[in-house]
């Protein structure tokens, strides 16, 4: 169900090696479901989610997809999809 790629960075201490995700259309249509339905009740009160979003937000989606994200990489997903 998953696919990842590596892909080699240039960070603090040198190269590092991270995996990313292939996102499929259904983990894709489950993130932005979640996404507009935090925002609908309030858990964005500005320009980024509060902390009661990123609670609500991680275990909504591992509970959809059966995968658990890191905060960082659904943080990743979103900056990537507001670019769009």
């Amino acid at each position: 169900m998953f696919a990842f790629k590596y892909v080699i960075q240039l960070g603090m201490d040198g190269l590092e090696t991270m995996d990313k995700a292939a996102w499929t259309k259904e983990m894709l249509r489950a993130f932005y479901d979640l996404y507009i339905k935090a925002i609908d009740i309030g858990m964005r009160p500005n320009t980024h989610f509060d902390k009661a979003g990123w609670k609500y937000l991680l275990p909504s989606f591992k509970e959809q997809i059966d995968y658990a994200f890191t905060k960082a990489q659904l943080k990743s997903k979103w900056d990537g999809y507001k670019k769009d």
